[in-house]
């Protein structure tokens, strides 16, 4: 009864890391740059859909390199890829509205 116990345990504590590491690469960059986005007063759609890219593209990559038998340290190297939009959100100055685009009255 004890190893049904620590079987159940193990498996719901690695599910929940598993979920919160997909999290990090899924959903928090775009939750992110979103974030830095309206505090900058930029267009939220258009840095929406720059991190959108960039988490399909860090996850497509991962997934190429995974079907194609690279080591795992290897395969991880590109969920960087999924932080390119808030990395360039922070770069960015408020002044610099080319780049970022301008928030309209609906934003």
């Amino acid at each position: 009864m004890g190893g049904l116990l620590v079987a159940t345990v193990t498996f719901t504590v690695l599910v929940a890391l598993l979920l919160a590491a997909l999290v990090a690469v899924t959903v928090l960059p775009v939750f992110v740059s979103l974030q830095l986005a309206e505090r900058r007063r930029f267009s939220t759609a258009r840095w929406f859909v720059v991190s959108s890219v960039g988490v399909l593209l860090g996850l497509g990559v991962a997934y190429v390199l995974h079907k194609h038998g690279v080591s795992r340290f290897v395969q991880s190297v590109p969920l960087v890829l999924t932080w390119v939009g808030p990395a360039v959100l922070w770069l960015l100055e408020e002044r610099q509205v080319g780049l970022g685009g301008r928030a309209g009255r609906h934003e």
